[in-house]
């Protein structure tokens, strides 16, 4: 599904101030508008920020599906989804993201609601370079959930 030049820059600014602020964002592109929301995470009684860790762990992975989004709708390069992956692993305290099977299946999710075909998945250079790995089999999984 094709964007306006203005819906591309929206979303590219709501999801740049988001990345900034550390929150979780969500890009629902099933729908017939598109959304954006803002997950925060909870405070407690002494002022710091407390997450359970599968808190953290569903914000992360909504994260990166919503930068694979962006990634495909705008054409991005590789670099610069590897920028914004590993931007958003450090907001959520993840060191290894190109270890971590969550990414990868993330970006598998991303991909479906982005509209691509599992056949065009390694048409898409980065993921081409990943055919043949095991975080491959995470996207395609990603994909089918």
């Amino acid at each position: 599904m094709p964007f306006s030049h203005f819906t591309r820059a929206i979303l590219l600014l709501a999801c740049s101030s988001l990345f900034l602020s550390g929150c979780s964002i969500s890009n629902s592109l099933g729908k017939s508008s598109d959304s954006i929301t803002a997950s925060s995470k909870s405070s407690s009684g002494n002022g710091k920020k407390e997450t359970k860790p599968e808190e953290t762990s569903s914000l992360f992975m909504e994260d990166v599906s919503a930068a694979t989004v962006l990634f495909v709708s705008q054409e991005k390069n590789d670099a610069e989804l590897q920028d914004n992956i590993t931007s958003i692993a450090k907001s959520h305290g993840i060191n290894d993201w190109e270890g971590d099977e969550k990414t990868f299946t993330a970006m598998g999710k991303g991909l479906k609601r982005a509209g691509v075909s599992r056949k065009n998945i390694s048409k898409l250079s980065y993921f081409d370079s990943l055919s043949s790995t095991q975080n491959y089999k995470y996207v395609l999984k990603g994909f089918e959930e």
